[in-house]
């Protein structure tokens, strides 16, 4: 394939460190140097594919032999050189490339399966930018504050690509912050496309777990790592009925970063697996001992004694923590201390026996100052 001026312009004018920063990030291995160029190789499936990356701009092909470097590249992620280009050239944003694989006429996809895809990369989003704002990581997030969305609405999703059918999202990094020396946690975009990272390759190492073994175990113990039923239910949403996908990441040139690889592949039984997760993670807080402290929302008292009581807060169980309303049933003293935090507008905290994602015994109700 030859390319056109704009695409041998274009190539020439890339830099062989940032196309080696690119290949490794996206799962590429260097092998070996050769006189002006550097072999790289990777593994796809049962495919062997092997490139060379010319690393002296004094090359009278230099353009050439970067173009055919991009076109194998484009090959091997199914999506054309333009595209590929644009990530390279993107050099003061992250990006996270959403290739799904559903059956049909290449570059399109039915229309609920599209709905649902872009519906998951907000939500895989909002979940990482909230989780970055955090503290301490959430088994199950609720909603999401002010500054989540704002942060959120300067996210640029990119118009659907040929080759399966392809989206990206860009997280900028303002000027002011991407000197790579500065102190700190670094620019808040570049936290929020690392935890992704974390949390979607966290995710897909819990469900290679599951499928042999305990099927919510390996996603509980990895909350501190990213994954929480959030997640999970935006990546089950980006394989809507199952549907495989892969998810890419590529870091803004200008502030390369060193997280290891950036590309991971969901198949259908993967996505199964994630999915069931998820509405296990969601239902597993109330299971066992639990704590829960919030502010009383609703109350109704029913004609045998017994109350009721809504609580939205924080739940603490043996799984994590999560930001859950929860139903209680309270009898006397304790729905009197009910009413007494909803007047006041103070926060309780509720000790009881759960199961089932449901409150069986109520141990204790008490009032508390606001966290």
């Amino acid at each position: 394939m030859s390319p056109t001026s704009d695409e041998l312009r274009a190539a020439n004018a890339l830099s062989p460190e940032a196309v080696g920063a690119y290949l490794a990030s996206a799962g590429w291995l260097p092998r070996e140097a050769v006189t002006g160029a550097a072999l790289w190789t990777m593994t796809e499936d049962d495919d062997d594919f092997e490139v060379l990356l010319p690393t002296h701009r004094g090359l009278r092909d230099f353009g050439l032999r970067m173009f055919d470097l991009l076109n194998t590249i484009a090959v091997v992620e199914d999506r054309p050189v333009s595209s590929v280009l644009a990530d390279l050239a993107n050099t003061n944003a992250d990006t996270l490339t959403f290739r799904l694989l559903p059956e049909g006429p290449p570059g399109t996809i039915p229309l609920l399966h599209g709905a649902d895809a872009v519906h998951g990369v907000r939500e895989l989003l909002l979940t990482a930018t909230y989780a970055s704002t955090l503290p301490r990581p959430l088994l199950v997030q609720g909603r999401r504050p002010t500054n989540v969305w704002s942060f959120a609405r300067q996210v640029r999703l990119g118009a659907p690509q040929t080759g399966s059918w392809i989206v990206a999202a860009h997280l900028t990094i303002p000027e002011a912050e991407l000197d790579p020396r500065a102190a700190g946690d670094g620019p808040f975009a570049r936290q929020v496309s690392l935890y992704a990272h974390r949390g979607v390759r966290a995710a897909l190492t819990a469900a290679g777990e599951a499928l042999g073994g305990d099927p919510v175990e390996p996603f509980l113990r990895r909350v501190d790592d990213g994954v929480s039923a959030n997640l999970c239910e935006a990546l089950a949403r980006l394989g809507r009925d199952d549907t495989p996908f892969e998810v890419s990441f590529s870091w803004a040139q200008r502030l390369p970063a060193q997280a290891g690889a950036g590309r991971f592949r969901f198949d259908r039984n993967t996505i199964r697996v994630i999915r069931n997760a998820g509405e296990a993670m969601r239902a597993s807080t109330l299971d066992g001992r639990v704590q829960v402290i919030g502010a009383v929302s609703q109350l109704s008292q029913g004609n045998t004694g017994v109350g009721t009581a809504v609580i939205d807060g924080i739940v603490h169980s043996r799984h994590g923590e999560a930001e859950q309303k929860v139903t209680v049933r309270l009898r006397d003293t304790a729905h009197q201390t009910a009413i007494e935090a909803y007047r006041t507008r103070q926060f309780v905290r509720l000790t009881a026996e759960a199961r089932r994602g449901h409150i069986e015994t109520v141990l204790d109700v008490a009032i508390v100052p606001p966290t």
